[in-house]
């Protein structure tokens, strides 16, 4: 899989380099480091401290593009197509903008990969929490979970919440919820073996996905992507606000 790396110049940059370094020892992905050409400037030794700090490893290739941030990022996600693209929470420099509010939606929307932001993450990324909706997400928020599992070894909870406030699910505006949620969760992971594993509460669904990652003492939260197209799409996307509210990392796997 290649995966494309974001490298900030500040320390929070580290959060990403420390998650692709995971992936980078598991032996399942190329790595790709991505930078602006305004912070390679500002720190000429950015790149290369960066891919020092991944190896020994596999082949590690290097770009610059013009910031901000965002925009370097969705433009070499299109040249490149990766199979996952990793980037660290607001800092300074050209990423601080990048990852609060409407700018979330901006690159969760516009990248065709799945994107994780890496916050706080451990030495190891042990457990992995995913939030199913029942909808069209479903199966492949689940199977991008039991890809983590198989890949890298981790160990993988499911969490559905039924509530009238949906998780993204990829409908059209106005499809509303289905009354089966609950079955078409279950019935995905009983199709893979792992009903065992699955989660279920009741309320509002941000509140208790989150209440439910910090009693599992979950390192990565995985949640679906509405998609562009979604009526609502920016600071009040379920999506969004989970991603700036949980306080360890998360990967939004997006729509097909």
């Amino acid at each position: 899989m290649d995966v494309l790396v974001y490298v900030d110049p500040s320390p929070r940059g580290e959060w990403a380099l420390s998650v692709a370094a995971q992936l980078a020892a598991a032996g399942t992905a190329a790595l790709h480091l991505l930078a602006t050409e305004e912070d390679a400037a500002l720190d000429p030794d950015l790149l290369s401290r960066a891919r020092a700090r991944l190896s020994p490893g596999p082949s590690v290739t290097e770009s610059v593009r013009p910031g901000p941030a965002e925009r370097a990022v969705v433009a070499e996600a299109s040249a490149r197509r990766p199979g996952l693209v990793v980037v660290p929470p607001a800092g300074r420099g050209a990423i601080a903008r990048m990852l609060k509010g409407s700018r979330v939606a901006t690159v969760v929307r516009s990248v065709r990969a799945p994107v994780l932001v890496a916050r706080r993450p451990p030495e190891r990324i042990g457990r992995v929490l995913a939030a199913l909706s029942g909808r069209e997400s479903t199966a492949r928020v689940a199977a991008a979970a039991l890809d983590l599992e198989r890949d890298l070894g981790v160990r993988v909870a499911f969490v559905h919440v039924a509530s009238e406030v949906a998780l993204p699910f990829g409908a059209p505006p106005g499809a509303g919820e289905p009354p089966s949620s609950s079955e078409a969760v279950r019935r995905a992971l009983r199709a893979r073996g792992r009903e065992d594993a699955l989660v279920e509460r009741e309320g509002l669904v941000i509140e208790e996905v989150l209440e439910e990652f910090d009693r599992g003492a979950f390192h990565l939260l995985l949640v679906g992507s509405r998609g562009e197209e979604a009526a609502g799409f920016g600071t009040e996307d379920v999506t969004v606000r989970l991603l700036l509210r949980c306080p360890g990392s998360t990967l939004i796997v997006p729509r097909l």
